[in-house]
């Protein structure tokens, strides 16, 4: 993934400076065209919480897929191998849900059919203030936060 490859996969909690880590990491991938496998939604999030903790939480994700039909074999066979009938219980399992209508900066949000998510029919974003931050085809797109949005502490 774009600023993330060949690091360690160790959770931790929020670092001291994690805002000014957030704010660096956004700035630099900004303008970043989608790729899967390299800069796609899964990348923007595993990228976001490691400027926030330091470490990756979706290393075991990232496959070597290039294309749509390659991240889709990747997902299911990641789902099947930690027993999940899709990526929203999957995430469940190793970040906490947030029950909130506003949440706070730097949590974890996935919405539903953003541009057309195919693949796991959600997509991953950053929320950095009313609104989050998604990866489009020409880079992230910073969209309101919506009612029907799903948030997860980092």
């Amino acid at each position: 993934c774009l600023l993330s490859r060949g690091l360690g996969d160790v959770y931790k909690r929020q670092v001291k400076d994690w805002e000014a880590r957030l704010d660096y990491y956004i700035g630099t991938i900004r303008d970043f065209p989608f790729e899967w496998g390299f800069n796609d939604c899964l990348c923007l999030a595993d990228g976001a919480i490691n400027a926030q903790t330091g470490s990756y939480l979706f290393q075991d994700w990232r496959g070597t897929y290039t294309n749509e039909w390659g991240c889709l074999l990747n997902y299911k066979k990641k789902l099947k191998k930690v027993g999940c009938c899709d990526i929203v219980e999957a995430v469940d399992k190793r970040l906490d849900r947030l029950n909130v209508t506003i949440p706070r900066r730097g949590s974890l949000v996935g919405r539903r059919n953003h541009l057309g998510a195919s693949v796991m029919s959600i997509a991953f974003g950053i929320v950095v203030s009313d609104k989050a931050a998604f990866l489009g085809y020409d880079g992230l797109v910073f969209l309101p936060v919506q009612d029907n949005d799903i948030f997860w502490n980092v």
